[in-house]
């Protein structure tokens, strides 16, 4: 059966670079490691339905959608091994659109994903990054008043978007809708320090590390740091 590593950000955790790290590298990736750009169409209609995903109502219009839409792109991919990349599976960026709660839809949108892919023939695994809460909060709000100055105030930040305080409930609730292999994740932090962000992914995904001497590593994008 063919495999997939399905990588869904989370959302300012350097999920830009590492998909422009996927495809300034594709050529050294081997016929049985590939990799599936962001804008293959069928996966770019995957991530229009999920990014598009903001009510109950969308979650009903939307979720036989996204699972037809992952049969096709399940049996579109020729690899043994793919390695796929999208932040925008998990829905908006936490606070917009309207959007109270922390992905509020994961548990429905993801594993309609993982069983159209199953249902095309290929085993799906999701990866994600996870930030130290507090510091991923302020890179979010960040984003969320990037037009203007506002200060953050975390409590209030949380309570008026109705937001958790940390991600236990986010992870509970991947790994109970995909199984408990069915999502895996890596501290943020910890590969960011080791200087090649996104490492893990692609060690996860079974590239060695002779492969990833050769990689050309790009200067960082659109990750903002913790202030000093």
């Amino acid at each position: 059966m063919k495999r997939a590593l399905i990588h869904i950000g989370t959302h300012k955790t350097a999920s830009t670079y590492i998909q422009k790290m996927m495809e300034t590298n594709a050529d050294l990736f081997k016929d049985s490691h590939a990799i599936l750009p962001k804008s293959d169409p069928t996966f770019e209609a995957l991530q229009r339905l999920t990014i598009n995903v903001h009510t109950p109502a969308d979650l009903s219009n939307h979720i036989t959608g996204i699972y037809e839409t992952s049969v096709e792109l399940a049996r579109s991919l020729k690899a043994d091994n793919t390695l796929l990349s999208s932040e925008d599976l998990l829905g908006p960026v936490p606070t917009l659109a309207g959007i109270g709660g922390l992905y509020p839809y994961l548990a429905y949108t993801l594993p309609a994903i993982q069983e159209g892919f199953d249902d095309g023939g290929v085993e799906t695994q999701f990866y994600g990054y996870i930030r130290e809460f507090r510091d991923w909060l302020r890179s979010v709000h960040a984003h969320k008043f990037r037009d203007r100055e506002r200060p953050f105030a975390p409590r209030k930040f949380i309570e008026r978007n109705a937001l958790p305080n940390n991600w236990t409930d986010f992870i509970q609730r991947l790994q109970t809708g995909l199984g408990p292999t069915g999502f895996v994740y890596q501290s943020y932090e910890s590969d960011a320090a080791a200087g090649r962000m996104g490492s893990a992914l692609f060690r996860h995904f079974g590239i060695t590390d002779t492969t990833l001497d050769q990689m050309e590593w790009i200067e960082p994008v659109n990750v903002s740091s913790r202030p000093a």
